[in-house]
């Protein structure tokens, strides 16, 4: 037989290199949103040994399709195999699945399946890779179910506005702990927001003093890309947002504006700061991307312990479906409550009014007062009105003069 030549290309650690820096400085605004894809392209580079991308065989691909099914999340693996996907399936083919747990259906379908399809579908539109496109639908039936989030119960948001965090706290590193201390810190402020206004996590800690503006009488959150009425802003310059509809206006409700929200951001801009939450500090993942919501999702953790709330279906992100619940039972019709927490609706809003003030969305968030609210705002009104008689010493460790 013929001798075969070798397959000449680009290899798959190549191509990964490509997808996340876009030649160019004039396409590298294209990479947006494809750092998500890094892990997983980077264990099919370790899984398949780093091939040219056109020497990869259909039966590589449904190896890689069955591998990804079998990587087994982070719960009891030891530090040292915690670097990369690949390290955690190598430990997991080793040691057994005894003390592991797979992972859930959505984090294979979208987090593995999802992106590895976008990278081959990006490579074979670079030309890239002349093979067929692979599909990627292998589920193991160990892997979890997907978890549906619920919201907080009466019970449970009162317990957790109860907390020293927000009535008292030892000093400003043990804000749980009770004390003489009033410290409104960007955990105190990132779960207000978070209840009182369905954000996301992210969203909020990426907030400026910029962003919390007034038409004279309301207040909002604005979290459009840009003001269209300034005119038209470089790419580069856009907000950072998870979807499309995710750039809105949000009412902010009263009690926060009540709590003192305003005089952060004079005291921040006073003193040349931009950030609404300058203690506020992004996680850098190892792939380069940025993760905005790590402070709050690691205190939550905490208190989720210190709560002793047990049940799973119960996490950070349950302070959306809390908004939805107020909002539902207060009859606020559906496409309004889209457009409060920033979902796609399935009424086209490329049209109608995109002005900075919609009136009835601030009044569905003013209204907003069951009697869980009625029941928050006594609790916190009462420790800053402890702190105004000097019961309790305040402290802004966040407020640094200028040079």
């Amino acid at each position: 037989a013929a001798e075969v030549s070798p397959v000449t290309g680009v290899k798959l650690s190549e191509a990964l290199a490509l997808y996340l820096e876009p030649q160019g400085k004039k396409r590298r605004h294209l990479s947006k949103g494809r750092q998500d894809a890094a892990g997983i392209v980077r264990f099919a580079i370790d899984f398949l040994e780093d091939p040219v991308f056109d020497a990869i065989t259909p039966q590589d691909w449904d190896r890689l399709d069955e591998a990804m099914t079998d990587i087994p999340n982070r719960k009891n693996i030891p530090k040292a195999h915690r670097g990369s996907l690949h390290l955690r399936y190598l430990y997991a083919q080793k040691h057994g699945w005894l003390k592991l747990m797979r992972a859930s259906i959505t984090t294979v379908k979208d987090r593995y399946q999802g992106n590895m399809s976008k990278f081959v579908a990006w490579a074979i539109k670079e030309d890239l890779y002349h093979g067929k496109a692979p599909k990627f639908e292998c589920i193991d039936e160990n892997n979890l179910a997907a978890l549906p989030r619920d919201a907080f119960d009466d019970a449970e948001l009162i317990k957790l506005i109860s907390l020293p965090l927000f009535t008292g706290c030892a000093n400003a590193f043990r804000v749980f702990k009770p004390g003489k201390y009033f410290l409104q810190t960007h955990i105190y402020w990132g779960y207000l927001i978070l209840i009182l206004t369905g954000m996301r996590p992210g969203e909020v800690g990426q907030l400026k003093c910029a962003d919390l503006v007034s038409d004279g009488e309301n207040f909002f959150f604005d979290l459009r890309p840009y003001n269209a009425r300034n005119g038209r802003v470089a790419i580069k310059d856009l907000r950072n947002l998870k979807t499309n509809s995710s750039g809105r206006i949000v009412p902010i409700h009263p009690l926060l504006i009540d709590l003192g929200l305003l005089d952060r951001m004079s005291e921040l801009m006073a003193v040349g700061e931009a950030r609404l939450f300058p203690e506020w500090e992004v996680y850098k993942r190892p792939d380069g991307g940025l993760r905005w919501s790590q402070p709050m999702s690691k205190s939550w953790r905490y208190v989720k312990t210190l709560l002793k709330i047990s049940r799973a279906d119960l996490t950070l992100y349950s302070t959306r479906h809390l908004m939805g619940d107020w909002l539902d039972a207060a009859g606020v019709a559906q496409r309004m409550r889209d457009r409060i927490l920033g979902h796609a609706s399935a009424v086209p809003g490329r049209y109608g009014r995109k002005s900075r003030i919609d009136p009835e969305q601030i009044a569905a968030i003013e209204k907003l007062e069951p009697g869980v609210v009625k029941t928050m705002r006594e609790i916190l009104m009462a420790a800053k009105g402890k702190a105004g008689r000097g019961e309790l010493i305040v402290l802004k460790p966040w407020i640094k003069a200028t040079p």
